[in-house]
């Protein structure tokens, strides 16, 4: 999530609106990528640090991990959901924080934001504008709780994360199970890791 606040700071119930959750936790993310880029240049691992302390409060992981495990979820033993979210979750910084490290102070520009009263859902719309090339969408689903407005999928380029995972790991946990799925998390996580690429 990464602009200069627009929306005001707080709804009526002490909320801030889910717009402004979304430019304020952007603005912090990239005003520390500029002060801290000599040391990320030494230790790429930074970036990591930044995602998990300051993007991933603002992340439904429970939720996102039954929409991505859909009907495995409910299947699934208390012990394999923690299991999965500890493992997507660290995925999920290593993917967020990847893109992040390619940043180059691109403009960020935030569209009207999309809500849907019935559902207690909105879409929070940006484009990053490129200096060369078409600008890249990327969309923000939200959803309020009794902590907040938080996301449980991001849209990039019209590709969702939730069905983007879930497709892939269904037809993995469809052939080998859902402890197979966790175990390949968990190698690649090490492995990335070790290469000082990953996150923990």
């Amino acid at each position: 999530m990464a602009g200069a606040a627009t929306a005001a700071d707080t709804t009526g119930d002490g909320m801030t609106p889910p717009d402004a959750l979304v430019e304020e936790t952007t603005e912090q993310v990239l005003e520390l990528l500029e002060e801290r880029q000599a040391e990320i240049e030494q230790d790429p691992g930074i970036v990591f640090e930044i995602v998990r302390e300051v993007v991933l409060p603002h992340f439904d992981f429970p939720l996102i991990s039954r929409f991505v495990l859909g009907r495995h979820w409910r299947e699934a033993s208390p012990e394999q959901r923690e299991r999965f979210m500890e493992e997507f979750r660290t995925l999920l910084i290593r993917t967020y924080g990847t893109s992040l490290a390619e940043y180059s102070g691109q403009e960020v520009e935030y569209l009207p934001m999309k809500a849907d009263p019935e559902s207690g859902r909105v879409v929070v719309r940006t484009e990053i504008q490129q200096a060369q090339g078409p600008a890249i969408p990327i969309a923000y689903r939200l959803h309020r709780t009794d902590e907040g407005w938080k996301v449980f999928d991001v849209i990039v380029e019209g590709a969702s994360y939730v069905q983007t995972y879930r497709s892939e790991y269904g037809s993995l946990i469809a052939s080998r199970g859902l402890d197979a799925l966790i175990e390949s998390l968990a190698e690649k996580n090490a492995r990335k890791t070790q290469q000082g690429g990953g996150a923990s």
